[in-house]
């Protein structure tokens, strides 16, 4: 470990064409840099060594997520060096190599935020000049990515008095020429577009696995990047969605002007593509034709609601025909008891050997005939059965049933369950005469017509919504094949149109969405024959074209 200025040398971490990277320790502040400093052999240069202190001074005003923050710049003994925020992660071309090409999501994703960084930073006047993978730091995750070395790493583009510095330039450029834009190669100014063809060259190798211009030698590297067009993308991924094609594209075209203007413009064009590309994949998913989707979508809403109304129809007509069936009940049980009430009293006054029971017992049986009666008992005030509708209880003591949920607390009214499992409304009302309790009535009452009117109910409401679904299910799948068609029908026309046939139009009578549609069309078709026809031979072409498509339609 050594001192470099205040900054305590740690580890050396890497090494470029003129300089080379520590890992080291800024005393004054107790925190971990990144010592960027000039090679020795670079020193006897003023004019390197003063553009090197001022294109870092430059970068150093740059605050932005996806730029590495510079902290400080100076010279120790001579030496220029830059201080700066060490990145955690790995360089991409270290990741590409282990990783290969990468998924087009991805790429898109961290092309937005390079497009980012490269708007900010044109924005405030600075260009970057070597883009490249082994600038660009990619987080542990491989999400966030971080631009590396704004305005110093290719200082030694500018033109520089004499012979030594000018093989120090061809030098300095044999590592990192891959990337260079054409005007770089040509020698001529650059300007902020210079970065974008570069980050056209770092997508490209992103997304096919392979560098765009794959020559050995410089010279034959410069012929590549001025005069020819690196493989298209599709050979090397087929997968690659046309939209970022055309972006990766646009971005290594020759001429600056035939870019895009600037690095916001790119990234609003890498976000609609990753935007339009998440649509797709959902859709892609899903995986069905419009006409079954929607059919699906419409049954699956529909069903929903009338789920949710069924249930609410059933609960609230079980409540009502409950309520009727104890209010019902109740009147019974009153009868019964006020029956009951006279004789169980009578013999309450009398001695056990001059009491009889046979009136009531004859009432009770006469009771238990009707159908809406399972069950009834009779007990007197010291809990002894004196009649039932089950003559094996007669004479034993009254036990109550336990456990049962009450339905009406107000009226003494429970849900029950008999022997059988059949279910009812059990009523347990007190005998009272002149004032006094003098026995107990035990009455359950059958629900099965209350029972067999909910489930009719139900049957009807099933029935109800399936016939619902089957004509919504009918309507949507109409409704998709009648969107579709028109949609077919344009799209095939784009394609002869992409084709080169613009000698047709789409006829229509439609007055709603698709006809202005194929208006809008239309006018676009007699927009591009007009302007071919302006170029010589063009129209020729088109009429080729033309008569290519009628002979295959024939």
């Amino acid at each position: 470990m050594r001192m470099f200025g205040r900054y305590r040398i740690e580890e050396r971490i890497g090494e470029g064409a003129m300089a080379e990277v520590f890992r080291a320790r800024d005393t004054g502040i107790d925190r971990i840099v990144a010592i960027k400093a000039l090679k020795p052999e670079y020193h006897r240069h003023p004019e390197l060594a003063q553009r090197f202190l001022r294109e870092a001074t430059a970068a150093g005003t740059l605050s932005h997520a996806h730029i590495a923050t510079i902290h400080d710049v100076g010279e120790v003994d001579g030496a220029p060096y830059i201080a700066m925020e060490l990145v955690s992660g790995r360089p991409l071309d270290e990741t590409m190599q282990v990783q290969g090409r990468m998924p087009y999501e991805r790429v898109l994703a961290i092309g937005i935020q390079l497009a980012d960084a490269l708007a900010y930073a044109h924005a405030q006047g600075v260009v970057h000049r070597d883009v490249k993978p082994s600038n660009i730091m990619l987080s542990a995750d491989g999400r966030a990515a971080k631009l590396l070395d704004f305005g110093v790493a290719r200082i030694g583009d500018i033109d520089h008095a004499g012979a030594d510095l000018a093989r120090t330039q061809a030098g300095q450029l044999i590592g990192t020429p891959r990337y260079m834009s054409p005007e770089q190669a040509l020698g001529v100014p650059v300007d902020h577009r210079s970065d974008l063809f570069s980050l056209g060259a770092v997508l490209y190798e992103m997304v096919t696995g392979k560098v765009a211009f794959d020559g050995n030698g410089l010279a034959t590297l410069a012929l590549q990047i001025t005069q020819q067009q690196p493989e298209p993308v599709e050979r090397s991924a087929r997968d690659c969605p046309k939209g970022l094609r055309f972006i990766i594209d646009k971005l290594l075209a020759k001429k600056p002007d035939q870019r895009f203007a600037d690095g916001a413009q790119l990234r609003q064009a890498l976000q609609r593509e990753l935007d339009a590309v998440s649509v797709e994949e959902s859709v892609r998913r899903r995986g069905l034709a419009l006409r079954v989707k929607l059919p699906l979508v419409l049954i699956g809403a529909t069903a929903l609601a009338l789920g949710s109304s069924v249930w609410i129809v059933l609960d609230r007509q079980q409540a009502a025909l409950e309520h009727m069936a104890v209010v019902s009940g109740g009147s019974i049980a009153a009868f019964v008891t006020s029956n009951a009430a006279l004789q169980v009293a009578d013999n309450a006054s009398l001695p056990p050997a001059q009491q009889d029971w046979a009136p009531l017992q004859a009432f009770v049986d006469t009771a238990a005939h009707d159908v809406g009666v399972r069950r009834l008992v009779v007990a007197d005030a010291g809990g002894i059965v004196r009649a039932a509708s089950d003559p094996g209880l007669i004479g034993r003591r009254y036990i109550p049933v336990s456990g049962e949920a009450p339905v009406a607390s107000d009226m003494g009214v429970t849900a029950a369950t008999d022997a059988t499992g059949g279910r009812g409304f059990r009523f347990v009302r007190a005998i009272r005469y002149a004032g006094t309790d003098v026995g107990k009535v035990d009455l359950l009452l059958r629900r099965t017509a209350l029972d067999g009117a909910v489930g009719l109910t139900r049957g009807l409401l099933i029935a109800l919504s399936i016939f619902i679904m089957t004509v919504v299910a009918t309507i949507g799948w109409l409704s998709g094949t009648f969107i579709a068609r028109p949609l077919r029908r344009l799209r095939r026309a784009l394609n002869d149109v992409a084709a080169g046939d613009t000698a047709f139009r789409l006829s229509h009578r439609r007055s709603d969405e698709f006809g202005a549609a194929f208006d809008a069309f239309n006018h676009a078709a007699a927009a591009i024959e007009s302007r071919l026809a302006e170029v010589p031979g063009a129209a020729s072409s088109s009429m080729a074209a033309t008569l290519v498509a009628h002979r295959r339609a024939a």
